[in-house]
């Protein structure tokens, strides 16, 4: 994308078979829905970048989702957001996360929950593992693995 100041502020698609379907939805009740949920989402992602263990990508990739639901403005201003906006980008054109990614995500998470288990006893400490044990396998089997040389 070329810095001419007179164009338009939005991404430039090189390969639109990566880009996502986006289609607005016609019912304007649903629409108001969607951007509620991508300012919540978009709001727990901001939360993420400074709060340890709170995940910033997913929070950003949900949002993303929402607002190409309902607000091509919003949708476009967040891929041109200069913190979140590359994540999503790079999640769109690989189509998924690295395995290098993925590995980097499971040894931070399973040294999150490690610490909270360690500081929360008990029953309690014990589901912390559990649904720790468990994001680590919906990371690695179900989070799409990116297509390499993108």
């Amino acid at each position: 994308m070329d810095n001419n100041p007179q164009e338009s502020n939005e991404i430039e698609i090189k390969n639109p078979s990566t880009e996502p379907k986006r289609e607005l939805k016609k019912n304007k009740f649903i629409r108001a829905l969607y951007a509620l949920g991508g300012m919540l989402s978009l709001a727990l992602a901001i939360l993420g970048i400074v709060l340890p263990g709170l995940p910033t990508t997913p929070f950003a990739l949900l949002a993303a989702w929402l607002f190409a639901k309902s607000s091509d403005r919003m949708y476009n201003w967040l891929l041109n957001n200069r913190f979140l906006g590359p994540r999503i980008r790079d999640y769109q054109r690989k189509q998924g996360v690295t395995r290098k990614g993925k590995v980097g995500i499971i040894i931070f998470m399973s040294c999150m929950v490690l610490i909270s288990a360690l500081i929360v006893r008990g029953t309690l400490g014990m589901i912390i593992v559990s649904l720790g044990l468990i994001g680590g396998i919906v990371v690695w089997f179900f989070v799409p693995t990116a297509k390499e040389d993108v």
